[in-house]
């Protein structure tokens, strides 16, 4: 049963993700990107010259770290309706969570590990050490984190946990973090195999799926639109009732990015990561991302203005396809011309 369910939920990933991309990206984006960072990092790796850190900033670096690099929820491939056949298949139900338990950590040190090869020419740490760290932090992560449910409680646990176990990286050997790692996932399986628990376990797995369906959809702006906004609206408002340009559509577009900030999201990610690339790339790498970023941000432009006029309140006002196509261009020349000045400074500058 647990293999079905691995296998289906695949297939429903490997569904979900050609809904989302589409052979066009592969093609023009994944594998230059891939061939790119692959000789860069043959260039980085052979002309890397190591810091002289003290041993206190490496283990801050490493405690900040830490929170992006544990895992925080365990898939058990349990459902609701599995409650009904718990007491009629107690065994098979245990069998599950066990191999859905087994299966986490495996998938989780498999990326862990690659993770720290890829990093092993630019750290001079212990690896073992490390990925033993990060296994007992993500177990009591995954402890705290579902056993204290008030941020107040949880969120002072959870930064003296990681201070505890990263800032004893260079005093506990490598035994003790052995131990210290059997001792926490047997509570935590206690905890797994128990069935008072068994609201916890299906928040666990619900979560743990739907953060894979959120990473994919935010790569897609069109489904995007789909996901229940979090973001809070600004404080302030710019211009209410000021008219913010003589055109109408070009006026009701900047009203609805200053009322929708989210929308500007992934072109202000993609603006940070060019600009931070320039400073450490060389200059034919620079020429590279300089050309991806301004194609990029058109894309982004684009699919931010296709949404915007597919909102209720545009279907409201008749816009004729010339007078958008007019809006379209303006809109561009007036956001996307300056960022690519901008870029070009930095790149002739750095």
């Amino acid at each position: 049963m647990f293999t079905k369910r691995l296998y289906r939920s695949y297939q429903f990933n490997f569904k979900l993700f050609k809904s989302v991309f589409d052979w066009t990206v592969v093609l023009y984006v994944a594998i230059p990107g891939f061939v790119i960072s692959f000789f860069l990092y043959c260039d980085i790796s052979e002309n890397f010259h190591a810091f002289e850190l003290q041993q206190n900033a490496i283990l801050v670096l490493l405690f900040l770290l830490s929170f992006f690099l544990v895992k925080s929820s365990v898939r058990l491939f349990m459902y609701d309706a599995d409650l009904l056949f718990y007491k009629q298949q107690t065994t098979k139900m245990r069998h599950i969570k066990l191999c859905g338990y087994l299966y986490s950590f495996l998938q989780y040190n498999f990326l862990l590990i690659t993770i720290l090869l890829l990093a092993s020419p630019f750290i001079m740490l212990p690896l073992w050490k490390i990925m033993l760290a990060l296994n007992v932090l993500s177990v009591l992560h995954i402890v705290i984190q579902y056993t204290f449910q008030k941020w107040y409680t949880k969120w002072p646990l959870l930064l003296v946990i990681h201070a505890l176990i990263t800032f004893s990286l260079f005093i506990m050997p490598i035994w003790g973090f052995s131990g210290l790692l059997l001792i926490v996932h047997i509570i935590l399986l206690k905890v797994v195999l128990s069935n008072r628990y068994w609201t916890t376990e299906i928040r666990w797995e619900y979560e743990a799926f739907y953060q894979w369906m959120k990473r994919l959809y935010q790569f897609s702006l069109e489904i995007r639109y789909y996901m229940p906004a979090k973001t809070k609206q600004p404080l302030l408002l710019l211009a209410k009732k000021k008219v913010l340009s003589r055109h109408r559509v070009d006026n009701l577009v900047y009203k609805t990015l200053l009322r929708k900030l989210n929308y500007m999201k992934y072109p202000v990610q993609l603006i940070a990561i060019s600009i931070g690339l320039l400073f450490v790339l060389p200059t034919w790498a620079k020429v590279i991302v300089l050309g991806f970023s301004v194609i990029g941000l058109n894309v982004a432009l684009n699919s931010i203005f296709n949404e915007i006029k597919q909102a209720p309140f545009f279907q409201l006002t008749t816009v004729h396809e010339e007078e958008w196509i007019q809006a379209n261009s303006r809109l561009k020349r007036r956001l996307l011309a300056p960022l690519i000045v901008l870029m070009m400074l930095l790149f002739f500058i750095v």
